[in-house]
């Protein structure tokens, strides 16, 4: 399932970063780094939805990044900024990746400059330039490299959840721990279902299954998940009768 994925990220955070290096390029590592961010995602739709959201979040974080530098603040006030950065980074980038970028962006630069500090125009320039570079070198690797594998993982998946429900089907009929065993085995394969679904619906190669298999399959899945639960539901219940209510303590005659 992390095979597309894997291949991208390796091959272009390798050529992202080395030609960043060949280039001459200051803090050559941003260009690996923005690579890899944007093929941190499932498909090819993705890539380009996350390397849209860092083009437009990196300008203006080096907006913000610009305004700060200016002023030259001190090494204080730039901790204070950092923290400042990181709070609102956290707080809003699982919401929205772009919006994260703005305050990563400043943070990053920031925490260069205490680090190491150099001219802001030199900062500016190598984040420029790094992040042209990775997110470039990110969407030709997306658009190039390994597409024939998220159809193929669609395949199977829906194989799987094929035959997870007839297995399921026939649990019906049998053990509580078969019941429970085809209950794990049907849920698994309906999430596996639904993210290959998802990869695939965003790369460049059709998959050339049927939606209609999958439509199917999927709400085959979900009336035998749901008959499988009430089944057990059932059989607690009969443990429960069969026990008898709970005996509390007995005491002696005095």
């Amino acid at each position: 399932a992390l095979l597309p994925t894997a291949v991208r990220t390796a091959v272009g955070t390798a050529v992202a970063g080395g030609l960043a290096l060949f280039l001459g390029v200051g803090h050559s590592y941003w260009a690996a780094i923005s690579a890899a961010a944007v093929l941190h995602s499932v498909n090819v739709w993705s890539t380009v939805q996350r390397s849209v959201q860092r083009t437009i979040g990196t300008a203006i974080g080096l907006l913000i990044t610009s305004a700060v530098l200016v002023m030259h603040p001190s090494s204080l006030a730039i901790i204070c900024l950092i923290i400042v950065f990181e709070f609102l980074l956290e707080y809003v980038v699982a919401r929205n990746y772009g919006l994260g970028v703005v305050f990563l962006t400043p943070l990053a630069l920031l925490l260069s400059e205490l680090s190491s500090p150099v001219s802001a125009e030199r900062l500016l320039h190598d984040r420029v330039i790094g992040s042209v570079i990775g997110i470039s070198v990110g969407l030709v690797c997306a658009l190039l490299l390994v597409h024939g594998r998220a159809a193929e993982r669609l395949r199977d998946a829906l194989a799987a959840s094929v035959y997870a429900a007839d297995r399921a089907r026939r649990a019906l009929s049998g053990t509580p721990g078969q019941r429970r065993f085809a209950q794990v085995q049907l849920a698994a394969a309906s999430v596996e279902l639904y993210e290959a679904k998802e990869a695939a619906r965003g790369e460049l190669r059709p998959s050339r299954v049927d939606p209609a298999a999958i439509t199917a399959a999927q709400h085959r899945a979900y009336d035998l998940l749901g008959r499988l639960s009430h089944s057990m539901l059932r059989d607690e219940r009969g443990n429960r009768n069969r026990t008898g209510p709970p005996v509390g303590p007995t005491f002696p005659d005095t």
